[in-house]
């Protein structure tokens, strides 16, 4: 029965995603946001699809901490593929900072720059960082919001891998709120397999880390956040 809900719903994924993206062609002379309220609705329909096919549910806590005219920042954990079609969903124009490799993915590519997000090159060292500031923060100056996942990766339920500098670096030098945030996705979304279990996914976001820290300081802050929030999330 997993297998046979897994399969429903990855085609279902695949064709919306395929469609939504295809949409987006025709949007792209016209203003941003029109591509953005496009993510928007794909994004509560892959949340509504994982409900209805997966019985998987979604749970948002402390969504009433952001700021309402943007300009901060969402460091989150990163488990699943379902983490990357959440915060359209509730977040008016996040700017998602991606893996370069999906600029090389037709149609995907073009939605995902036409909303603003930003590729980084996880191999590219420091001129990668620097070309990701530089964008982040232009995108931050003008009062967007900007969501990253500081390990750079998906990691499997309890583990943690080390927390990259790129968000230190945003927090040091954009002056804006950095928000940790904690997701239990990888438990019923599991990132190497094709069956999805059903549950309730839990998105918390905490209060923002205090201004002022050091880099280093900020970094254990930002894991110890997360990772001891990630042990009070429901595991089934």
């Amino acid at each position: 029965m997993l297998f046979i809900r897994s399969l429903l719903f990855t085609s279902f994924l695949i064709s919306d995603t395929f469609l939504t993206c295809f949409f987006g062609l025709f949007l792209l002379p016209f203003p941003s946001r029109y591509a953005v309220k496009n993510a928007h609705f794909w994004s509560k329909r892959i949340i509504l699809g994982a409900r209805y096919i997966l019985g998987l549910k979604l749970i948002i806590k402390g969504a009433e901490l952001l700021p309402k005219d943007g300009g901060y920042i969402i460091a989150c954990k990163h488990q699943s593929a379902f983490d990357t079609t959440i915060f359209h969903s509730f977040i008016p124009e996040p700017i998602m900072i991606f893996k370069k490799e999906l600029t090389y993915v037709p149609l995907i590519r073009q939605q995902l720059l036409k909303t603003g997000c930003i590729p980084v090159d996880r191999k590219g060292g420091t001129t990668a960082m620097r070309a990701m500031f530089a964008e982040a923060k232009e995108k931050l100056s003008s009062g967007k919001s900007i969501v990253i996942f500081p390990e750079g990766t998906r990691t499997a339920p309890g583990t943690t891998t080390v927390y990259n500098p790129g968000v230190a670096l945003l927090y040091e030098k954009c002056n804006v709120p950095v928000f940790p945030a904690a997701i239990n996705s990888g438990y019923f979304w599991p990132r190497n397999s094709f069956t999805k279990k059903p549950g309730t996914v839990v998105l918390e976001i905490m209060p923002a880390l205090p201004a002022g820290l050091g880099k280093k300081e900020f970094l254990a802050e930002l894991q110890n956040d997360i990772e001891t929030t990630m042990k009070t999330l429901p595991t089934s």
